[in-house]
């Protein structure tokens, strides 16, 4: 039983829908493509299609997904970098979403309550390592942890590389974990406000619609990272411009997400 480790790599978290089939279009006007799920290798390519059949290119993908495997995210992060799209989030872009296709744009636009959540990433595999192996039987313990090691650095590399490519920080995907790793317990996820993205390299952004930023968790509480010492939660449900204190739940004087 081989099982390829980007397979598995990369669950996906929050999520703003319920799961279900993933549709890709193009929009009616010609100028967007919509995908609209949880990332697959079919969806994938169906965007690829579309776009090459298209007489007059897409200039923007319009995404709404709770993530997938690793490979499909930074593979669909890779062909938005090439192609020099501008990305729209309406709803939520969350782990490999966010980590590499809405990374990739040449610009980016959030909805007023859309969520943008980061997670995982190849420097932080070793979380899964464990879940991994249990896949395997006994006697094949040895072999299936040189595999998930070999595949790791093969996979680390080509995370590297991209992000090389696009000028931002590769610790965008991991800086949740290894700064506040106590805090992370208690979250799946986290987000940045918007001048710790744009410390990452992550370039332009815009609010639909010229509004603040006030991004909607829909089930789970999500960290909120302001800067480098700073965070609070955003709980699950609430529309707010405020930080909660993550352990009592009383809103900080603060109101920073776009500041």
């Amino acid at each position: 039983m081989a099982i390829k480790i980007i397979m598995v790599l990369g669950a996906t978290l929050l999520a703003g829908a319920a799961r279900g089939e993933t549709s890709v279009t193009i929009s009616y006007t010609g100028e967007a493509l919509v995908y609209d799920g949880e990332l697959s290798a079919a969806a994938n390519q169906r965007l690829f299609a579309l776009y090459d059949a298209a007489a007059v290119k897409p200039h923007t993908l319009v995404i709404s997904s709770s993530g997938g495997a690793f490979n499909l995210g930074l593979a669909l992060g890779e062909w938005v970098a090439q192609h020099r799209l501008r990305v729209h989030v309406p709803r939520y872009c969350n782990s490999a979403c966010a980590n590499y296709v809405f990374t990739a744009a040449s610009h980016r636009e959030l909805g007023y309550h859309a969520l943008l959540a980061f997670h995982g990433g190849m420097d932080e595999a070793h979380r899964q390592r464990a879940a991994y192996l249990a896949r395997f039987p006994a006697q094949r313990q040895a072999e299936a942890r040189q595999r998930f090691a070999a595949e790791v650095k093969e996979a680390r590399q080509r995370e590297l590389a991209f992000f090389a490519r696009i000028g931002v920080d590769p610790q965008i995907t991991s800086y949740g974990y290894r700064h506040f790793p106590r805090i992370m317990q208690r979250y799946k996820a986290w987000s940045y406000a918007l001048p710790m993205l744009s410390r990452f390299g992550v370039g332009a952004i815009t609010i639909s619609q010229g509004e603040r930023w006030l991004p909607r968790p829909a089930n789970d509480s999500l960290l909120m990272i302001v800067s480098p010492q700073r965070y609070g939660c955003l709980p699950a449900g609430r529309v707010t411009d405020l930080l909660y204190d993550c352990a009592t739940d009383q809103p900080l004087p603060l109101s920073v997400l776009g500041d």
